[in-house]
């Protein structure tokens, strides 16, 4: 749809001059060194650098000749005196150092064996290794072939976006001009003017509540195209070094990923689903990664069924624990784990619902924005202290009923075009999301989730406007996260409900100065109205009453916008392959096609829309977990099975 058979020529193209260049040089290369060569060392060039890839416990060194060792995944690296990288077997420490726990709390043996694969039971076969990488990593240090990567590379995105911006200024025009011509036709069958024509006449300005939204949106779209791809090139692990004091002549550490998912404990299946995913992405991510880490915050005790896994700790919430400000539910949770956990350094904290699934598309793109925001640090510290960044990127919304995976398609591409605009601006003007979050861990410590009661059914929303009230800004993050749709009506319904409830608490906060809440009212306002144009243009077709000839385009304009809003949203979900459901390319292509007509489906996911914000003006409202399946069990009943029981924790004692 968006010139992505172009892109795989490119890339197909890309990879056969890769190899042409390889053959040629080592050609050439072994027509010079018969002579001196030996049979020891025949497979090593000075001109290029061969890739030895080690098995695990092997013992392996590089000379002075370039050999480039490839990493198996997570093996840490060290830096040779030429300059060069060179791959250690032994693993990083992941003891206390790693991220100290306070009070005894971690419940995982450190001395735990570094091999996890017989333990976690990674499925490799669904891995979604790409060739594509192989020749690049190869040919890396060649100077020439680098800039032709990267200038061909360049070329191909800047040709995707112009593609997709061309497709979607002729879309929106179709779009609009069509509904312009229907309205045209509704005056040619009714002439005749009725009081009730006239009163729907005029109930019909209220299109233009969504014309603002709608703008917004279009212009994310149009100006971050490239944010659509969602899969960016793999980067090496940023490290950081310190620049004072003692500590300023001490190596560089690699950065750290602690990825923190909260749950009640209910849906233990779902949870675990997760935390194979995010091993499974570090097993294949084509560079090499570094050290990383899951805690996961519970209510209750859990048996994630996984053995024995040093870099997982699960932390529980004691019943009688109250914070200072007395929050509750997910805010309480993570407070809690915020009190027994003090992160170092280099840790770069992402947080996560229970059923958050991580690719190594995602993994590339942490690792890019991290480097970004080291870089922009080490530039702007120059000239005055550098303000905190937090991150966010897309969220895909896959696997599940088939109905509501459409139905949660437009946040996607709400995600792709306004979240990426008010992101591109440095700040949550319209709040953020309660997953996919990425904080530095020394900012961490400063940005309590202890939000109080009353907003701790949204405190996403409450966190962020106070983190952005204290000097932090906002940034985007390559790469897509995966979750899932409310798979019932009720579900979808309260969710709306909740979220809507919430904001309103929010905006009334007087902690957050008003400036920081003001844009967020706004849009909330507009978003209590959104029921408003959809009942009156059903009461519109059934009067036969068109809207004023001079708001006809902007309202249709807005119109055209969501439309595409849902389009969008489904092809980004079905070309972006889910971690668990992978698919052959065949397979991947029909049922992309083939999830296009959901979009048919929009005149009812905007009825539950309208459903959600009506049952907001419910006095009660409180904070719930929809109930989600575990997509794993589902399409292999064998992964489900219990391997050995997972020790647990509860206000430090092992259970």
């Amino acid at each position: 749809m968006y010139s992505d058979l172009l892109e795989d020529q490119a890339e197909a193209r890309l990879i056969q001059l890769t190899r042409q260049r390889l053959r040629q040089q080592s050609k050439a290369e072994k027509k010079g060194s018969q002579n001196t060569s030996s049979s020891a060392t025949e497979y090593v060039t000075d001109a290029t650098r061969t890739s030895v890839v080690p098995m695990p416990g092997m013992p392996f060194m590089t000379d002075a000749t370039g050999a480039s060792v490839v990493p198996m995944p997570g093996m840490p690296f060290i830096t040779s005196q030429s300059g060069g990288p060179v791959y250690a077997p032994k693993q990083m420490s992941m003891g206390p150092a790693a991220g100290r726990p306070v009070r005894g709390q971690p419940v995982i043996a450190a001395d735990a064996p570094p091999a996890l694969a017989p333990q976690v039971h990674w499925d490799l076969s669904q891995a979604n290794t790409s060739a594509v990488y192989a020749p690049v990593l190869a040919v890396e240090s060649t100077p020439g072939v680098r800039a032709e990567v990267r200038q061909r590379s360049a070329f191909v995105a800047a040709l995707f976006s112009w593609t997709y911006r061309a497709w979607l200024i002729g879309a929106t025009m179709i779009l609009t001009l069509a509904l312009f011509e229907l309205q045209a036709i509704l005056d040619h069958a009714h002439r005749s003017m009725s009081i009730w024509h006239t009163l729907v006449q005029w109930a019909e300005l209220s299109w233009l509540a969504p014309v603002p939204l709608a703008l917004i949106l279009w212009l994310g779209w149009f100006l971050f195209a490239e944010a659509v791809r969602g899969n960016p090139a793999p980067i090496g692990v940023p490290s950081l070094a310190s620049r004072t004091g003692l500590l300023a002549f001490a190596p560089a550490r690699p950065v750290q990923l602690v990825f923190r998912l909260v749950t009640r404990g209910e849906n233990v299946e779902v949870l675990r689903d997760s935390v194979r995913a995010i091993h499974r992405a570090f097993a294949c991510y084509p560079r090499a990664t570094g050290p990383y880490r899951i805690e996961i915050i519970t209510e209750c005790p859990i048996d994630l069924g996984l053995g024995i896994d040093p870099r997982t700790r699960i932390y529980v919430v004691p019943r009688d624990y109250v914070t200072p400000h007395r929050s509750r539910f997910k805010a309480r949770a993570l407070t809690y784990l915020q009190s027994q956990v003090c992160p170092q350094r280099e840790d770069w904290l992402i947080y996560l619902d229970e059923e958050s699934l991580v690719d190594e598309h995602l993994l590339a793109g942490l690792y890019r924005f991290v480097q970004q925001t080291v870089e922009d640090e080490a530039q702007t510290r120059k000239k005055r202290r550098p303000a905190g960044v937090i991150g966010q990127g897309s969220i895909l919304y896959q696997g599940g009923n088939w109905f509501f995976r459409g139905a949660d398609a437009l946040r996607t591409a709400d995600d792709l075009g306004r979240f990426r605009l008010q992101y591109a601006l440095g700040v949550p003007i319209f709040g953020v999301h309660g997953s996919y979050i990425v904080v530095r861990g020394t900012d961490d410590r400063r940005l309590s989730f202890d939000v109080g009661t009353a907003n701790s059914i949204t405190e996403d929303a409450a966190w962020a406007l106070r983190a952005w009230s204290q000097g932090y800004r906002f940034a985007w993050v390559e790469g897509h996260l995966h979750e899932q749709p409310p798979q019932r009506v009720r579900d979808f319904v309260r969710q709306r409900s909740r979220w809507l409830t919430g904001i309103r608490i929010v905006i009334r906060d007087k902690q957050t100065p008003l400036r920081y809440r003001l844009c967020l009212g706004l849009f909330t306002a507009l978003w209590q109205l959104a029921f408003l144009p959809f009942l009156i243009s059903v009461a519109a077709l059934l009067v036969h009453a068109s809207p004023f000839l001079w708001m006809r385009i902007p309202a249709d304009f807005a119109w055209a916008t969501f439309f595409l809003g849902y389009l969008q949203g489904i092809d980004v979900q079905a070309t972006h392959a889910h971690p668990l459901l992978k698919k052959k390319p065949f397979e991947a292509f029909c049922k992309r096609v083939l999830s296009w007509p959901l979009v048919l489906c929009s005149i009812w996911y905007a009825l539950l829309e309208a459903w959600g914000v009506l049952y907001s003006l419910k006095p009660k409202q409180g904070f719930f977990v929809i109930q989600k399946p575990s997509l794993a069990n589902k399409h292999n009943p064998a992964r489900g099975q219990r391997v050995q029981p997972f020790p647990t924790a509860k206000g430090g004692r092992p259970l």
